[in-house]
């Protein structure tokens, strides 16, 4: 009998942790479920980190600015957006409706009698994490700075 199993270069580039929160409702489910629930979005965003790796290096340097590392991040946070649309096909993180951001933790809480979201997987690269939560939500922000957040649905 031949095994089969799939490789994904997300699953050696980024940092990955499935339910983050430990939500219970999300503790019945099996680590391949959940991969399963977040679906290409990772390899969405290892590809835009990949793309962009020079600049993610550059900002990482020790002899800049706190001023100009800012600058950088922010940049950077902008054209991994973009990167993740293109590989999308489609503007997720430019159509994007929401108003509220995740808090420190990664909750979206909810408004108007919606419930509060905890996230599915987060999944980081250097100073970038990316927050998916159900529905093909996903949150791509700078580490230690939540409100440095770009919102997107990939469904």
């Amino acid at each position: 009998m031949n095994t089969l199993f799939t490789v994904r270069t997300s699953d050696f580039i980024l940092n990955k942790v499935l339910n983050p929160l430990k939500d219970k409702s999300y503790g019945t489910l099996t680590p391949d479920q959940l991969n399963e629930w977040c679906g290409v979005i990772p390899d969405f965003f290892c590809k835009s980190v990949l793309d962009n790796e020079n600049e993610i290096d550059a900002r990482c340097d020790k002899q800049i600015s706190d001023l100009k590392k800012d600058y950088l991040q922010n940049s950077i946070l902008s054209k991994v957006a973009d990167r993740m649309d293109e590989a999308y096909g489609y503007p997720a993180f430019g159509n994007s409706v929401m108003t509220n951001k995740p808090s420190d933790f990664g909750i979206i809480f909810g408004t108007d009698g919606e419930p509060d979201l905890n996230p599915l997987a987060k999944f980081s690269f250097k100073f970038l994490e990316v927050l998916v939560y159900e529905y093909g939500m996903v949150a791509l922000r700078i580490i230690g700075k939540p409100d440095a957040v770009k919102f997107g649905r990939f469904d």
